[in-house]
């Protein structure tokens, strides 16, 4: 559970609070994004949410947050990894009124007729006042 305590009191967040902003910005990616954690090719694609996609810590100095996507070919990989960083970080903010720390996202794979293993970061990390 994250907690934050404010004028209001202490406030407890589920880590699936994250885990449903990273859903909705792919569900408005129009197909472009998977959350997928891809290692190999020996997993089944499987369409949806995966299970290791996302990881939270609530660490001293504030949330970090991991996401691990793949990426449809022919989309633009840094833009899409901009965009969800951008997303990320105003959703988290807006419903938990405070900013992460980190978020860094993970490219696994460029997915098209076949999937393609890849390892790509980005990451935004808020400057420490």
């Amino acid at each position: 559970m994250l907690e934050i305590t404010n004028k209001l009191g202490n406030i407890r967040f589920s880590k699936s609070v994250i885990t449903k902003i990273a859903e909705d910005f792919v569900k408005n990616s129009e197909g472009r994004v998977l959350l997928m954690n891809y290692r190999g090719k020996y997993k089944n694609f499987m369409p949806g949410v995966d299970t290791d996609a996302l990881t939270v810590k609530d660490e001293e100095d504030g949330l970090n947050i991991e996401v691990r996507i793949a990426v449809r070919f022919g989309t633009s990989i840094s833009d899409v990894c901009r965009e969800m960083l951008e997303y990320m970080s105003s959703e988290v903010e807006r419903v938990m009124m405070e900013k992460p720390v980190l978020i860094r996202v993970i490219v696994t794979a460029v997915v098209s007729k076949e999937i393609a293993m890849r390892h790509i970061v980005f990451e935004k990390r808020e400057n420490e006042s």
